[in-house]
């Protein structure tokens, strides 16, 4: 599985977006390779940058072909999950929705394709995809 953080969704439904044609070919390729992971945290992140940008029909129509799509998975987080992603978050003084998404990157073997590296690279047991080379 491939956990494709928020930025990744943002920029490839934003085609003025400078990373729109990067997003949109790294994710190709994701799908090529593995199912696509998403979750509550990603989604909710989708919606919000995408309000901003858009306005909230859009960003409710981006939620929607997300997980819509045959090529992603919802997944979902346990009770046990969020305690470790809260002691990630503390351990490696990160947001707690990215520890989140690196915990369940963890606890599934999943990586991680993202344009936000810097978020992630404290936890050297996460592979991680740069949307940038």
């Amino acid at each position: 599985m491939i956990i494709v953080d928020s930025n990744i969704f943002i920029f490839g439904e934003t085609d003025s977006a400078p990373e729109y044609k990067m997003a949109i070919q790294k994710y190709k390729e994701a799908v090529e390779h593995d199912r696509i992971g998403t979750n509550v945290i990603i989604i909710s992140e989708v919606f919000h940058f995408s309000k901003k940008i858009n306005g909230a029909e859009s960003a409710a129509s981006r939620v929607r072909n997300i997980l819509r799509s045959p090529s992603v998975d919802l997944t979902e987080f346990s009770p046990e999950t969020a305690s470790r992603a809260a002691n990630l978050a503390r351990d490696f003084q990160m947001r707690i929705n990215d520890a989140l998404i690196a915990q369940q990157a963890i606890e599934t073997g999943a990586s991680i394709l993202t344009d936000n590296v810097k978020d992630f690279k404290k936890i050297k047991s996460i592979r991680i995809i740069p949307l940038r080379a």
